[in-house]
């Protein structure tokens, strides 16, 4: 299977996602590119701003993932955002778009997104 639902952590105010993974670097700037408008704001009230640059990462069995910031001159790093990833069937699997369901192009980029109702 390569596609995955992604679940975020409660704490973080980001909606789940579907999304294909048999391109893993595509599959990984996708969630990257749904998340950081509903991170931005959350790091920027932590007083962390610079942590919106960042990537999403899963484990090797992908079952899980969180966001990865890193500081290579600085030799630092940090995980926020846990999120769970669970194996979908695309033939069954679609997400309602949460709070950007009225944007269309978030629903044409992403697969298995549906608008709101």
């Amino acid at each position: 299977m390569t596609t995955y639902r992604i679940e975020f952590g409660p704490a973080w105010p980001v909606p789940p996602i579907t999304v294909d993974f048999t391109d893993h670097g595509e599959a990984i700037r996708t969630v990257t590119q749904h998340a950081i408008p509903y991170l931005r704001p959350v790091l920027a009230e932590k007083g962390r701003p610079e942590l919106a640059d960042c990537f999403f990462r899963t484990n090797p069995e992908k079952t899980e993932g969180s966001f990865m910031w890193v500081s290579l001159a600085d030799g630092i790093s940090s995980l926020f955002c846990p999120a769970r990833l669970t194996p979908v069937d695309t033939a069954e699997e679609t997400h309602v778009v949460a709070d950007d369901s009225d944007d269309p192009e978030h629903v044409d980029d992403c697969p298995g997104c549906v608008p709101a109702s």
